[in-house]
């Protein structure tokens, strides 16, 4: 296992075939620059998974357990997967059993960075160019 900065991976670019952020996004300052990150090291044709909550009222979570955020909505999660180079290929909500106590949905995204596109390429001395096409 590797710790490392959730917003600087200790990954190179396009190394891995899956990412999953799970239940970390709304404990984040900038959760946007998390899936930009996550993105940056999928391979092409690469999976990101992400679960998270859907807009809830519990405003006791940010005292009781931290919580930044009360959860996203599918548009703003959808446009940080875009903004990242990901086309969204899934999303599924899973709401919660238990009757009215309970009341966080959880809702799962899967999207897959594009096969080609914009990546990094490197020049004659091993730097990286970037926006150039891969």
């Amino acid at each position: 296992m590797r710790q490392g900065d959730l917003y600087d991976l200790p990954l190179q670019d396009e190394t891995a075939d899956l990412v999953t952020l799970h239940q970390v996004l709304h404990y984040l300052d900038d959760p946007a620059a998390a899936v930009a990150e996550a993105a940056r090291v999928l391979k092409p044709g690469g999976r990101l998974l992400i679960a998270d909550f859907a807009p809830h009222e519990l405003d006791f979570l940010r005292e009781e357990q931290a919580h930044r955020r009360l959860g996203f909505t599918e548009e703003e999660v959808r446009g940080w997967l875009a903004q990242a180079g990901l086309e969204v290929k899934e999303v599924r909500d899973m709401p919660p059993e238990g009757g009215e106590e309970a009341k966080l949905t959880v809702v799962i995204y899967a999207a897959d960075k594009h096969k080609t596109g914009v990546g990094r390429a490197r020049n004659a001395t091993g730097g990286q160019l970037a926006g150039v096409k891969a």
